[in-house]
């Protein structure tokens, strides 16, 4: 695989504070690259740090250039987006005959083509946010670092930005770098470092940081309740929930679809019930903890 960026032991601190405490990761062409972790865990700083915006107290970045879509928007709200997006076509070298398409599809896709004209100080906070999601689209950079875009969006403009991302990921091998606080976003990223108060706990795909925290789980629905109720001190039953299923353990010593077995046809369904990031995190910083 081709590393599109390295970051190696970063330090960065704001007098007292260390923001960021001895990170290293690599991300490589093709690939989303997830930083996922609570507000003020420093996925702002290493953001910044990765795009060349500041410098590391200690350590060290190597890799191409970079575009950021920054967290609060900073793109001048006295020209329109299409003006503002004209500019920036400008400044990425787009040829002229290609720049009014390039600006107008950049629009269409986060949703400000009926609003293209007017002043970006009298659009919402949210539509100023696409100004700068729709920039950072239309870079050429192989690399885009994007700071907690979906944050604050329309739900409906979200699983078109995700797909747009994902496509020019698979199709053109642009590495996308996503730091969130959102685990639903964390989700659909190839690998995700957690990082909590300025450190990396550990990087991994989805499934693999899942796999962190002990076995999953099946969620089994008995037809009637008395079967719930009568299973419920099989070993490794976890837990049962409010429509009477039994969320069992799936691990050496828990043998769930022995007890699938033993009701048999009285099951009215069965289910994965996997452990979100946000839980996979939490049960990381309190095992750390202790």
């Amino acid at each position: 695989m081709t590393e599109r960026i390295k970051a190696e032991n970063l330090c960065k601190r704001y007098g007292p504070v260390l923001a960021l405490d001895d990170v290293s990761l690599t991300a490589y062409a093709g690939e989303c690259f997830g930083i996922f972790g609570l507000s003020g865990s420093g996925k702002s700083t290493l953001m910044r740090v990765l795009a060349g915006i500041e410098s590391p107290n200690s350590g060290a970045v190597s890799g191409g250039a970079s575009t950021l879509c920054a967290q609060f928007p900073v793109t001048e709200e006295a020209l329109s987006p299409f003006e503002a997006l004209w500019f920036y076509a400008v400044m990425y070298g787009i040829p002229k005959g290609k720049r009014q398409n390039a600006v107008r599809e950049a629009l269409t896709l986060v949703g400000l083509d009926a609003e293209r004209n007017r002043r970006i100080k009298k659009l919402r906070g949210g539509a100023r946010k696409l100004v700068e999601i729709a920039r950072t689209l239309l870079s050429p950079h192989n690399l885009r670092l994007l700071d907690d875009p979906m944050a604050g969006l329309d739900f409906n403009i979200r699983p078109r930005l995700w797909e747009h991302l994902l496509k020019i990921r698979s199709r053109d091998k642009v590495t996308i770098i996503v730091a969130t606080a959102r685990s639903e976003d964390a989700e659909l990223c190839d690998r995700i470092a957690l990082l909590h108060e300025g450190r990396v706990l550990s990087i991994g795909t989805p499934a693999q940081l899942r796999g962190l925290t002990g076995p999953e789980a099946l969620v089994i629905k008995p037809l009637k309740a008395e079967k719930s109720r009568k299973h419920r001190g099989w070993s490794g039953v976890l837990s049962r929930e409010q429509d009477d299923s039994l969320v069992v353990e799936i691990g050496p010593e828990s043998k769930p679809f022995e007890l699938l077995r033993e009701i048999s046809g009285d099951i009215a369904g069965v289910r994965m019930k996997n452990r979100t990031l946000d839980q996979v995190l939490s049960a990381i910083i309190r095992g750390r903890a202790r």
